[in-house]
């Protein structure tokens, strides 16, 4: 049972990091190279020279994006198949649909939700060119 499991969730987690890709394709990379050429347009304005690029945007927006999302979409959904394979009927009397959606809703809290609370994604230090994101983060 638990080898069947943990197939079935790393099939889902390749289907599911698919989607992120075709998602972070469609909406997200735009946006990550409008604010490359932004910096780029700040740097020529400073008169800095660029940076050397170690690996090429089309790698990092193509295959390297791919690799990223499927292999992390594969890893969490085997992981997920294997605590399910744990906690099913080990909480309480419980259906396996109620199992999943107990455990997709405390990986939920633990994995995006504490963090989240604990560390926001907009740094303190915004506005604020003094202090930097880990000083604000260290001493708040």
């Amino acid at each position: 049972m638990v080898r069947t499991l943990l197939i079935r969730g790393m099939v889902v987690g390749i289907v599911a990091g698919l989607l992120a890709f075709g998602f972070a394709k469609v909406f997200g990379e735009p946006q990550v190279d409008r604010a490359i050429a932004f910096e780029d347009q700040m740097d020529r304005a400073k008169g800095e020279a660029p940076g050397p690029e170690l690996v090429s945007r089309a790698v990092q927006s193509g295959v390297g994006l791919l690799t990223g999302v499927v292999v992390y979409g594969t890893a969490l959904g085997g992981l997920f198949a294997l605590a399910f394979a744990f906690a099913y009927q080990r909480i309480g009397r419980l259906s396996a649909r109620a199992t999943s959606a107990l455990l997709a809703a405390a990986g939920f809290v633990a994995i995006f939700l504490v963090p989240q609370l604990k560390y926001p994604s907009i740094s303190p230090s915004v506005g604020q060119p003094e202090r930097s994101g880990i000083e604000a983060n260290c001493f708040s």
